[in-house]
């Protein structure tokens, strides 16, 4: 068993299958399908859970009961699959230091690692990250860190040179939070790369990024969802000043 690395202040250790028994695990206590998926330059093998709804109590969600945050974690965001193909096709980094921010089910971290960068996956989540750990292994990556914390109240030492996060901008009070988390990681000279679908208002976030000292580059990838027109904005964030 490979364990997961607790951040501060105080997160517990969780156990975490390694290898191919994290794919068995995820196997066990979820039906899970493989799915494809295109980056550009290659193909990986992403699985994921093929039962989201029974995941979700829509009865308490529909009572309002201080119901459980939906897993969000179970789904391949389309913002995910689109900011892996941004890295796989736009940005060099191999021998650079990345964390897969909200890691989820481990697409971008796992393109990342294939592209040469030294990767931490992070998630509050333990099962997100025994499927980050599945899909690493199903897509031969190995030298990578899985750690379990909340960017929006953890810190997890270290520096990095990339940060990447896709579609973690769902909860207007985790923005100066994660503002805080970025200036508190980012190595000298380092980047964020943010996939934003727009989901919900997000001006305020780039607006405290930029006050932090950060300057924003962004690219705007039409796509479809479940059959809908969709907007993913790319967002390249580089610390250009001290606030």
């Amino acid at each position: 068993m490979t364990s997961v690395e607790s951040p501060t202040p105080v997160v517990e250790p969780c156990p975490l299958p390694s290898g191919a028994r994290a794919v068995r695990a995820v196997g066990e206590r979820y039906r899970v399908a493989a799915r494809p998926v295109s980056t550009g330059r290659r193909t990986v093998s992403i699985l994921q859970v093929e039962n989201i709804e029974a995941l979700v109590d829509r009865a308490t969600l529909l009572r309002g009961d201080d119901p459980r945050e939906p897993p969000y974690w179970a789904y391949l965001w389309t913002g995910a699959v689109e900011l892996a193909r941004w890295i796989d096709t736009e940005h060099a980094l191999a021998g650079r230091r990345a964390l897969d921010l909200g890691c989820g089910l481990g697409l971008v971290g796992v393109v990342a690692a294939l592209n040469g960068a030294e990767v931490t996956f992070l998630d509050r989540e333990a099962e997100a990250l025994m499927f980050a750990a599945a899909n690493a292994h199903r897509n031969d990556v190995r030298s990578v860190v899985f750690r379990q914390g909340d960017f929006t109240r953890d810190r997890i030492g270290g520096r990095f040179d990339v940060i990447l996060g896709a579609e973690v901008l769902y909860d207007r009070d985790s923005f100066a939070p994660l503002v805080r988390f970025l200036d508190h990681h980012m190595a000298p000279g380092g980047t964020v790369l943010l996939a934003d679908a727009r989901r919900m208002g997000t001006a305020a976030f780039y607006a405290d990024l930029e006050a932090s000292g950060y300057g924003i580059d962004r690219v705007t990838v039409r796509t479809r969802e479940e059959g809908l027109p969709l907007r993913v904005d790319l967002v390249a964030a580089r610390r250009t000043s001290c606030a």
